[in-house]
């Protein structure tokens, strides 16, 4: 592979990983819509909403050739990170709520 090839495929790289950000960033917005739906932080982890996400993605891997041993970590990371920041935005509302 030459140099200039590596270099195209660097940047190819680049901007997949640009839309990859914008979308994650979306998912972001809507986590953030939910954390105000839910009930409380005992309500952020559901086992069974975490088995369904995690059963399509790898499902969907499949169908496009990504490999799994990417794609769950990837998602298991994702779903975890999203619960933190829901905690974070439901304790923050309640202080909110708890404020003169």
């Amino acid at each position: 592979m030459s140099l200039s090839e590596l270099e195209a495929r660097r940047a190819r790289i680049d901007r997949i990983d640009s839309v990859l950000v914008r979308l994650v960033a979306a998912r972001q917005r809507q986590v953030a819509v939910i954390a105000a739906l839910k009930a409380g932080p005992d309500s952020v982890r559901d086992p069974v909403r975490i088995a369904a996400v995690l059963a399509r993605v790898q499902s969907t891997a499949r169908g496009c050739g990504l490999d799994e041993a990417i794609a769950i970590p990837v998602w298991r990371e994702l779903l975890e990170r999203s619960a933190e920041a829901q905690q974070m935005l439901i304790a923050l509302a309640r202080q909110a709520d708890r404020s003169p």
